[in-house]
């Protein structure tokens, strides 16, 4: 399918995109909570693959590309969020905080909370929570990939997932409540 899509045909781009635009949108929903923003990386993944077809060399990972391109977008959104909120603040005669601003602020420190706690992951557990909660990958594809049983897999996303939720519980004075529980449901197992 994806030769088919080296040569700009479009009905292999149909066929990726139907193929995985639900799997790439709820990987964005994971990180950005407002289905109007996320629609939108959506579409910027998509039209990403579409402009860079010739630079690609796609095989069988189109899912793979798909997903860490949806990643990185989805933290560049949210960085650049960040970043107009803190202009904003820096000039009080604007409009500063609104219900959406906070959500987004809170969002944005509990990203910088995973990021410290997977940075601090043994490698091993590291790739496969990136592989499984970031990239969507299965279990069975993640341990294919690093050459581990599925078992092993399994034991390394549980105890990832644990260290994790622990290390934000510990952060729990600095993370409002309601953080927490967001943060609970991206990190389920």
């Amino acid at each position: 399918m994806t030769t088919l899509l080296n040569k700009a045909e479009l009905s292999a781009f149909d066929g990726i995109y139907s193929q995985y635009h639900q799997a790439v949108y709820k990987n964005i929903c994971k990180l950005v909570f407002q289905p109007e923003v996320a629609e939108d990386i959506l579409q910027e993944v998509f039209m990403a693959l579409w402009n860079n077809r010739h630079k690609l060399e796609l095989t069988h990972d189109v899912a793979r590309w798909l997903f860490v391109v949806s990643y990185n977008k989805s933290i560049q959104h949210l960085k650049n969020t960040a970043k107009e909120k803190t202009v904003l603040a820096a000039h009080p005669q604007q409009p500063v905080s609104t219900e959406d601003d906070n959500f987004a602020l809170l969002k944005d420190l509990q990203l910088h909370l995973i990021s410290d706690a997977i940075e601090q992951l043994s490698p091993r557990k590291k790739m496969i929570f990136r592989l499984c909660r970031l990239e969507g990958k299965s279990l069975q594809e993640a341990a294919s990939i690093l050459g581990i049983s599925h078992h092993t897999a399994k034991e390394y996303l549980k105890a990832s997932s644990a260290f994790i939720k622990t290390y934000i519980a510990t952060q729990q004075a600095t993370v409002p409540a309601a953080g927490l529980l967001l943060l609970s449901a991206y990190l389920q197992y």
